[in-house]
């Protein structure tokens, strides 16, 4: 199995309810993005729309060459490691890691050591996983 062409990862939290705010304290920093829900954005075609969920989503930093596990290792190393905090925060919201793989070629593929299985699992984070075909026929 070759490796994942291109791999983006982030840590999402959401909710009706999210502070953002609050979820930077519990967790020790900022997000990449945030947003309430009710909040207005600007649609492309000039149209304002509302955010349907309050969101804390952090963006690993890591180029994208590099392997799906190294980026939820930084990730997970970049916030809290409070199990209390985070049990507050995933009995509240949804929490997750997002994966989202870029494939090169016909079957790439990642695994996951059960030492950051254990790390996800212990957080009660969901893993996410998009996949984006490289072949053009696909």
């Amino acid at each position: 199995m070759a490796a994942i062409g291109r791999v983006r990862a982030s840590l999402r939290v959401f909710g009706d309810s999210l502070e953002p705010e609050e979820v930077s304290a519990l967790l020790g920093r900022p997000p990449t993005r945030q947003h309430r829900k009710g909040d207005k954005i600007e649609g492309k075609t000039g149209n304002d729309a509302v955010e349907p969920t309050g969101a804390w989503i952090l963006d690993s930093a890591l180029p994208e060459k590099v392997e799906v596990e190294e980026h939820i290792e930084v990730l997970l190393a970049s916030v809290s490691n409070d199990m209390d905090e985070w049990s507050s925060l995933t009995d509240r919201f949804s929490a997750s890691v997002l994966c989202s793989l870029f494939l090169d070629q016909y079957n790439e593929g990642f695994e996951l050591s059960p030492r950051i299985a254990q790390s996800l699992a212990e957080r009660g984070l969901v893993v996410a996983v998009d996949i984006y075909s490289g072949d053009v026929d696909a």
